[in-house]
């Protein structure tokens, strides 16, 4: 396919609504643009909806958090995502039909696997390797345009998957970039595993996850009234802090733990930024336990009042 006599891809029944994309290229040059042009070009019905073109360059982890944080949120549709430091080597190029119906398309470097999990798994996967549905002369440094948002743009109008290239197992699928979390009587151990645009941790630990090894006893989570059990955080540092509902339920400047937007537990400083305060790092071990509750009327930090 060459971009002079580059037309759209036949409409097909079945065809999808939307294309969304992700990526490390910014907005400072004009590959965005040129992506999304390309999409237009071979798929015009399809609407394109950016999810985020500032993950920071190369960061393959940071993108996968936030892909996996989105897909929940957006329409059926095929997700481009392009964080891809090994442009043209050895990583497969790949597209992914997952459970809910959407199809995931980017490089098999671990971007995509979080996202696919939150749509209900891969159901089939294929290499992208059939040069009629690629630009030519296809560019060794610039796959998101010849070869990812081709494949996008011909899933978004129906085509057939088999067509784009050979089957991939899904167990032969790169996995997620953090360990799943572990647990024990009254801890639970993960992963800090990014941060949000306040300098809040996220952990890859879930509240449910907490109440199944005992660190909450049983106790209600928090709500707008009522702050939850104090929680000892061991690891990156060693600190009891009180498990709430929103920030505003401790002081300005005070840590907490709470349940951020995407359902994931969160390290957080009220009106302040945890990783700053306390030289937080992504990938560090962190260890949650219980703590024995504070009799009734005493006060201090953790007065449910």
């Amino acid at each position: 396919m060459n971009v002079e006599t580059m037309t759209a891809f036949p409409h097909h029944p079945g065809a999808l609504h939307f294309i969304t994309f992700l990526s490390d290229f910014g907005y400072e040059a004009e590959s965005v643009a040129i992506c999304k042009g390309v999409l237009k070009r071979l798929a015009p019905q399809a609407e394109v909806l950016d999810v985020c073109h500032g993950i920071p360059s190369f960061d393959v982890q940071a993108g996968a958090l936030a892909l996996e944080n989105a897909v929940p949120y957006l329409p059926k549709a095929v997700h481009l995502a392009v964080v891809d430091p090994g442009v043209g080597g050895p990583r497969r190029a790949v597209a992914l039909q997952v459970q809910r119906g959407d199809y995931l398309v980017g490089p098999d470097n671990g971007l995509l696997a979080p996202a696919a999990a939150a749509l209900g798994g891969v159901v089939r996967a294929c290499r992208l390797e059939n040069p009629a549905l690629q630009l030519q002369p296809l560019s060794a440094t610039f796959h998101g345009r010849d070869i990812f948002a081709p494949a996008a743009a011909f899933l978004a109008s129906g085509g057939n998957m088999a067509e784009l290239g050979g089957e991939v197992s899904p167990a032969d699928l790169a996995g997620p970039l953090w360990p799943p979390p572990q647990a024990g009587p009254g801890w639970v151990r993960g992963t800090l595993i990014g941060f949000d645009q306040f300098g809040s941790a996220r952990l890859n630990i879930r509240p449910q996850e907490l109440q199944r090894a005992g660190v909450l006893k049983g106790a209600a989570f928090p709500g707008p009234v009522r702050k939850g059990p104090l929680i000892r955080i061991r690891g990156p540092l060693d600190a009891v802090v009180p498990f709430v509902y929103t920030y505003s339920q401790v002081p300005a400047g005070s840590l907490c733990l709470l349940t951020d937007s995407d359902g994931r537990l969160s390290l957080a400083v009220n009106q302040g930024s945890a990783r700053r305060a306390f030289g937080l790092a992504r990938g560090r071990s962190i260890i949650l336990e219980a703590v024995q509750e504070q009799p009734s009327g005493s006060g201090g930090p953790h007065d449910r009042s």
